[in-house]
């Protein structure tokens, strides 16, 4: 799945879990993101980067691989100041969670027992046709409070 329909999907799935949430850009070093609402009113920015699968011409029409979508999950609470990882969590099952038959596995990084790791919170979704997904959590605000710097997002929101 390129970028800009991941992203599209990703907005959906949010909403369709209850969180408002709108595309979100850097300009060309950051082209698709998503900007999410939690509950409280606090803010998470995440970047989209989208590995292509193999022979991937964006120049072409996409080659959608369908499959059987991930079994949905239950979504942690949201409710107050929450744990980054239970909103890694929370963003990872609701795309699980949409029923998209392109979608493989979602996981959040710091849940990962895939032995990879992530110096920054996040998660990533994996495609049928090979593709995969990196969201990266850029930055984090507090309701009613400047966001965060690039990547110094706090543990709990």
């Amino acid at each position: 799945m390129r970028p800009d329909r991941f992203r599209d999907c990703a907005v959906e799935a949010y909403g369709a879990a209850g969180l408002a949430a709108e595309p979100w850009s850097d300009g060309t070093r950051r082209p698709f993101g998503v900007k999410v609402t939690l509950p409280s009113g606090a803010l998470i920015w995440h970047a989209i980067t989208v590995q292509s699968q193999e022979g991937d011409d964006p120049s072409q029409p996409e080659k959608v691989v369908r499959g059987t979508a991930p079994e949905p999950v239950e979504l942690p609470e949201l409710a107050g100041r929450v744990p980054v990882q239970s909103v890694e969590e929370f963003l990872a099952g609701a795309v699980a969670n949409l029923g998209n038959e392109e979608v493989s596995h979602v996981y959040a990084y710091s849940a990962s027992r895939s032995g990879s790791t992530s110096v920054y919170p996040g998660f990533g979704v994996k495609f049928h046709s090979g593709a995969k997904a990196y969201c990266v959590f850029v930055r984090a605000g507090a309701p009613g409070r400047e966001p965060s710097g690039e990547h110094d997002v706090p543990r709990e929101i």
